[in-house]
């Protein structure tokens, strides 16, 4: 008994002497910042299972002492610092240096705006569409969404296909960029329409300018950056449940987004949307075969940590788009009637059904991206992405092609690119990155029609600097330059008659390689080279106004739209002839912006003023120049053409917070504000002296907004769009024969110059919240008014789209 209690006491006295011996441990070392080395005073450190901790002194040095032996979680925190949680394993004394990043607005957050008119890190106009407004218009289109924004307006074929226009500009002089993926789906036509599901947006950015050089120089007009949502590191599950009904098309949609997100930095996202609309109506009469389906799908796997991380993305769009029946006509006289008479030749009853003419688009996308911080210097990123676009054209077709595609072209492309933020500075961030982009373009030559597009492919490669820096707390400057070489080559048949009518056959013998019967075999090939440059400053005078300056210059080369296109384009029923001997377009732009935030909480006012101009040589426009009848019918001929051109303009958005209760401790404040937006363009044909076409005409838009005042969490809207007549268009009216009977041929004029007349829309709305949902009712130009808006390429034959009633239930999680 006695020996066996010695035993213990021994074991005992020798576990005390060691831990006595390991917990004498020492453990020092310094705390510097991530990117410039420097010591960071008074940082915190503590290790959770000893209850022990310390801070630095003004050199970034630390020491803890007496300490045991173990494996032990340390937390670091410093003031503006991520905190950090490393594991450390201690046996000895032992030195530890660390590293924190205090630079914490680089950290992949979403950057707090104090409004949606500026961005305070940047001298060019930039605007936000917020996530509220993005859930709004969830039902509808990515033009209709940034229509929202004072400065871009929407080209249209008919209500499903929008195009966004920013400052006048619109097709490939406006980069879209999809969670740091630039779109290429074949947005060479006047009605392709981004194959972008907006409920994948958490967040718009509209860049008028040219100076977001990573994304290319060829933006002239601007670029639009759709942001996710937003990773989060930490264990959690959030999402939303959208779904829409509207009565002007009976149908809707439905979209369900997910995250689930880890401490360990490991994601998941996903973003599932459906739309489904018949036919829509304008105030007097069924807009026959306008109705739409479109499927997307977004999914995201990721790792996101400080130091480095990576994702792997994969997008998918399906949208099938019906074209007004009545814009497809049989003959010249049918065209004359409906365009001058201005009244659909085909009204049938409603359906959901979508025949020819119609559009069926495919859009993949797939995106790998990596990057990692590097101590001392900042982030290394690199981008791979892959995009397929399968676009289908149905005109009507009878016999034996009855259902086959007039126009089917498969458009391959990938980029790959690597960048560099230097942020280790104080004040500076410097950018650089390379990049190149490879097309591949096949259409199908089993169509049975001539290709409007031929078989062509493309390479570009470039580079671009950027600096952004802060001389002082009044002061912001930045400047970039970039440049690229693109490169396009063609395997296209003309016509002998007009290769030679063209003058091409003395200008470009080198393209030609054949002849067969009455065609000439040729294999065009340009090469261009393209800068961009951009550079400004801002000042902010005191807490709430601030101006900058912005200066732009970019080259655009001519898309193969414009180069190539020798043919009937199905879904626009126009036939359409490019140039081979177009040049690139040079832009000069200045860019001038007066803001002026908020001053109160309770009945303060933020407004930016825009104004801006732009010059741009040999700039390429698509006009009217006649009438052909083919064995398919009458078409009218869209030409391209080079111009000197102006393009100048002021935008102007204002928020007043007329009345705002200001009780304190009250969650839910009774609040009227007022939201408005002006827009006017002034776009000149300098080369002949005569109005720039298809330029917005002046428009007004004013929402009133009253939240909380009957009842708490309803909020409800009333909202005018005014849109004036555009009194400056080119006169492209033209003269044609049409025949009345067997011996009457009348020629007649053809009026599609004269815009539409003005008019304003009036919407309401009304919005009640409850726990984690929300419903909104809304019914838009609740008058029926009957109008035509000049944007529209299908003013010609109907009018626009009538009342339309929405009703959308929303659900956060």
């Amino acid at each position: 008994m006695f020996k066996q209690l010695g035993i213990v006491a021994a074991m005992l006295f020798f576990a005390v002497t060691v831990n006595a011996q390991d917990c004498r441990i020492e453990l020092k070392g310094t705390i510097t910042d991530f990117h410039d080395g420097e010591p960071l005073a008074f940082a915190q450190l503590y290790i959770k299972d000893l209850q022990k901790g310390t801070s630095t002194n003004e050199k970034g040095e630390y020491v803890l002492r007496n300490l045991c032996a173990g494996d032990y979680d340390m937390v670091i925190t410093h003031f503006e610092c991520e905190t950090k949680t490393v594991r450390i394993s201690i046996r000895d004394d032992m030195v530890q240096d660390f590293t924190l990043e205090h630079h914490i607005n680089d950290l992949d957050q979403v950057k707090v705006v104090a409004d949606i008119h500026d961005d305070h890190e940047s001298t060019q106009s930039s605007t936000r569409i917020d996530e509220k407004t993005i859930n709004e218009y969830s039902g509808a289109t990515l033009g209709d969404a940034l229509a929202t924004v004072q400065g871009v307006s929407v080209l249209k074929t008919g209500n499903s296909v929008t195009k966004p226009i920013i400052h006048g500009l619109y097709g490939s002089r406006v980069a879209i960029v999809n969670d740091g993926l630039r779109q290429q789906d074949q947005e060479w036509g006047v009605e392709h329409a981004p194959n972008i599901d907006i409920n994948s947006a958490s967040n718009i950015r509209v860049v008028k300018g040219s100076s977001a050089l990573r994304y290319g120089g060829d933006a002239i007009g601007g670029t639009i950056l759709i942001d996710p949502e937003r990773v989060i590191v930490k264990d959690t599950l959030k999402g939303k449940f959208i779904s829409q009904l509207q009565s002007n098309g009976r149908g809707g949609s439905a979209t369900a987004s997910v995250g689930n997100y880890h401490e360990s930095g490991w994601y998941q996202q996903g973003t599932l949307t459906y739309k489904r609309l018949g036919d829509y109506d304008a105030p007097d009469y069924v807009l026959s075969n306008t109705g739409s389906s479109t499927y997307a799908a977004n999914l995201a796997l990721g790792y996101q940590k400080f130091e480095y991380g990576g994702s792997i993305k994969y997008s998918f769009y399906d949208s099938e788009l019906g074209i007004l029946r009545a814009s497809h006509i049989g003959n010249s006289a049918d065209l004359v009637r409906s365009i001058n008479s201005g009244q659909p030749t085909v009204i049938n009853e409603f359906t959901y059904d979508i025949e020819p003419p119609k559009q069926a688009v495919q859009h993949h996308g797939l995106q790998v991206n990596a990057y990692k911080r590097l101590e001392g210097l900042g982030k290394l990123e690199l981008d791979y992405t892959f995009q397929f676009n399968n676009r289908l054209e149905f005109d009507i077709r009878r016999g034996e092609n009855a259902g086959k595609a007039s126009l089917d072209i498969d458009l391959q492309t990938q980029t790959l690119g690597t960048y560099l933020l230097i942020d280790r500075i104080d004040d500076t961030e410097i950018e650089l990155g390379i990049d190149g982009v490879t097309q591949a373009n096949r259409p199908n030559a089993d169509t049975g029609i001539r290709r409007l597009i031929p078989d062509y492919d493309s390479y570009r490669v470039g580079g671009f600097a950027g600096i952004n820096h802060r001389p002082s707390d009044n002061w912001l400057l930045d400047a970039g330059v970039r440049y690229d070489y693109y490169n396009i080559s063609a395997t296209k048949f003309y016509f002998t008659s007009r290769w030679e009518g063209l003058g091409y056959d003395q200008q470009f013998p080198q393209f030609e390689v054949g002849e067969i019967n009455n065609q000439i075999e040729t294999v065009p090939e340009f090469g261009y080279d393209l800068f961009a440059f951009s550079a400004g400053a801002k000042y902010f005078a005191g807490d709430h106004y601030d101006f900058s300056v912005n200066l732009s210059s970019a080259n655009r080369a001519p898309n193969p739209s414009e180069l190539f296109s020798d043919g009937l384009h199905h879904a626009l029923a126009t036939i359409e002839l490019g140039k081979l001997d177009l040049r690139k377009e040079q832009s000069y732009k200045l860019n001038f912006i007066a803001h002026k935030s908020a001053l109160e909480r309770s009945t303060g006012v933020d407004v930016e003023v825009n104004p801006y101009i732009n010059f741009v040589q040999d700039y390429i426009q698509l006009i009217p120049t006649g009438l052909e009848t083919t064995i398919r019918g009458a078409f009218p001929i869209y030409q391209y053409e080079q111009v000197n051109a102006v393009l100048a303009g002021v935008d102007v958005g204002a928020n007043w917070n007329i009345y705002e209760s200001a009780l304190d401790g009250v969650d839910n404040l009774d609040k009227l504000a007022l939201h408005s937006r002006f827009s006017y363009i002034y776009g000149q044909n300098r080369t002949n002296d005569e109005p720039l076409i298809n330029m917005p005409p002046a428009q007004f838009f004013n929402e009133l907004i009253w939240s909380n005042g009957l009842v708490n969490n309803l909020e409800l809207r009333l909202s005018n769009q005014s849109v004036l007549k555009q009194t400056r268009f080119p006169d492209n009216d033209y003269l044609t024969d049409i025949r009345i009977d067997q011996q009457t041929i009348e020629t007649v004029l053809v009026e599609i110059s004269e815009s539409p007349a003005a008019y304003s829309l009036w919407n309401v709305g009304a919005g009640y919240a409850f726990a984690k949902a929300k419903i909104n009712l809304r019914v838009n130009n609740v008058l029926n008014t009957t109008y035509r808006n000049y944007l529209n390429r299908q003013r010609f034959y109907a009018e626009d789209i009538g009342r339309d009633i929405q009703l959308q239930f929303i659900y956060n999680f």
